[in-house]
């Protein structure tokens, strides 16, 4: 993997904005003009082989996640209340989501790559509510056409997402999916607009709402919109871990509704999966030694929330002794602590990969960058391709 200089196009911006990508800029690092968040003026260049070998890596670590879901559920799910925290009635009803076989649509994997060995390592699952789409899907294949037309791109996730809401829309017999984020938070809003197309595309019936227009009826034992229409299915950008503690989260257990992504993703996304990976599976190449808890004394170590997100609250530690660290607002809660990886690194810039997963295949990548140790929710976005 070699990172590429370059120039972004003369009129990116209303590239970007016909694609609703508007929350373009506000990135960490400095820019003239100001940070960005989507940074196409650089690039990163693979080789065929070190697709394959993320493909391969994603597709077998998604493998390895479900088999510890399944484990978890048929064998031990009572540590889902004690290693996983989960209050009742959500470790219930992620159980029998998973035993009923209720369909996920999609997630993204946070990889290391080890540039030594060209091997890809899990950091974490983002299965609950992964965002970068639009700018894996739409931002960068756009870019590809009109800089390197003759250049390809590991890039398949639009078309896979279409696919999957073609497959839910064949299980629900017609009636409409609720898209629900906040309207508020440009990002999370414009990724369900952009989910919405793509069921609309599917012949799914859609209708749009802010989350706090929400609201469970008691007497007709359902939740409806402000309308007063019942929410037959939901597809959610809303953790489960925060509807965990919502008044309104218990009523999802009377599964009154279908939910995208369903329960037992509440599973996947949180760090505990870690350690339960690595005892499933200990020495696998693709994963990182984890652990529950702070971080043994000797050795480099990563300290991350259970239920931490982008970047937040992270240590680092050599021997015991801090390195790097972030603030945020997740610090406080139950901890797991896993084997710092190889990273990519070039020019000065640590890389991390996105890799995708939509209908349970590999179906495409995008990069993040930043100059400190830990890549933020504000890192840098960049484009990819391969020849």
């Amino acid at each position: 993997m070699i990172r590429r200089p370059g120039e972004p196009r003369p009129d990116w911006q209303d590239r970007l904005a016909e694609i609703g990508l508007d929350y373009h800029s506000g990135g960490l690092e400095p820019e003239p003009g100001g940070g960005l968040w989507w940074h196409e003026g650089d690039h990163w260049e693979l080789s065929e082989a070190e697709v394959d070998a993320l493909d391969d890596a994603t597709t077998e670590l998604h493998a390895l996640c479900l088999g510890a879901v399944d484990h978890l559920v048929r064998r031990e799910p009572q540590r889902l209340l004690t290693e996983f925290g989960m209050a009742e009635w959500l470790a219930d009803y992620s159980c029998r989501s998973w035993l009923r076989g209720d369909p996920a649509l999609m997630g993204r994997m946070d990889l290391a790559w080890d540039a030594s060995t060209g091997t890809a390592r899990l950091l974490e699952y983002n299965a609950d509510t992964p965002t970068l789409a639009i700018e894996t899907a739409l931002a960068q294949w756009f870019w590809l056409q009109e800089v390197d037309p003759g250049a390809d791109q590991f890039n398949s996730l639009h078309e896979a997402l279409l696919d999957g809401f073609r497959s839910l829309g064949a299980r629900m017999h017609g009636r409409p999916m609720h898209f629900t984020a906040f309207r508020d938070a440009p990002e999370e809003w414009a990724h369900s607009t952009y989910f919405r197309d793509l069921a609309t595309q599917a012949g799914i019936a859609t209708r749009a709402i802010d989350i706090p227009e929400i609201r469970w009826n008691d007497a007709a034992g359902e939740f409806r919109d402000a309308a007063e229409n019942r929410i037959h299915f939901l597809h959610k950008l809303y953790p489960w871990e925060w509807a965990a503690t919502d008044e309104f989260g218990p009523f999802f257990a009377r599964d009154t509704l279908g939910v995208v992504e369903p329960p037992w993703k509440a599973v996947l996304s949180h760090k505990a999966i870690l350690p339960l990976l690595w005892e499933l599976n200990p020495g696998h190449p693709n994963l990182l030694e984890a652990h529950h808890g702070p971080a043994p004394a000797s050795g480099e170590w990563v300290e991350k929330p259970a239920l931490g997100r982008e970047g937040a609250n992270i240590r680092m530690l050599r021997d015991g002794r801090p390195v790097a660290s972030t603030d945020g607002s997740y610090g406080g809660g139950a901890t797991v602590s896993q084997r710092r990886a190889a990273m990519l690194t070039q020019d000065g810039w640590t890389g991390v990969i996105g890799s995708w997963i939509a209908g349970d295949r590999a179906c495409g990548i995008i990069f993040r960058e930043s100059r400190d140790a830990v890549v933020r929710e504000n890192s840098r976005v960049l484009p990819h391709l391969f020849r």
